[in-house]
């Protein structure tokens, strides 16, 4: 994977883990897609937030549900234009104060230097099949 996207990468998770639109919106397209696995407390759901206003959205829903969260970036795979990428996240419930922890792949799709996709996944195996990459 290029050092860029690889970059971006990082970038992208820091901004999140701080919670903070303004660089988020730095590396992604203006017209990116979202579509979190989880969401409100960890009930499944098929939401896509779109463009920037939907990732500050989101950014907010997340100030909402967790009194803190961190996602760590465990592992990345290149793919070209798209990444794998192993996600550690640790969470803490506002309201309930019950702690998470939890492994996912988020499928990263990268156009013009920035994050244009993001699709997360329970599975390792979920995220390459929808990379093209079913074994």
């Amino acid at each position: 994977m290029s050092e860029e996207n690889v970059e971006i990468v990082r970038r992208a998770f820091k901004a999140f883990n701080e919670r903070d639109a303004d660089p988020l919106h730095e590396v992604f397209t203006a017209d990116v897609e979202f579509g979190p696995v989880l969401l409100s407390g960890g009930g499944v759901e098929a939401a896509v937030f779109r463009g920037h206003a939907g990732m500050t959205d989101f950014l907010e829903m997340q100030a909402e549900t967790w009194e803190r969260s961190v996602a760590k970036p465990v592992a990345i795979q290149d793919l070209g234009d798209q990444a794998v990428v192993e996600v550690h996240l640790d969470a803490l419930g506002r309201a309930s104060g019950v702690p998470v922890s939890r492994t996912s792949w988020n499928l990263l799709a990268f156009r013009e230097g920035k994050i244009a996709a993001v699709r997360v996944y329970t599975t390792e195996e979920e995220a390459l099949e929808a990379a093209g990459l079913a074994e």
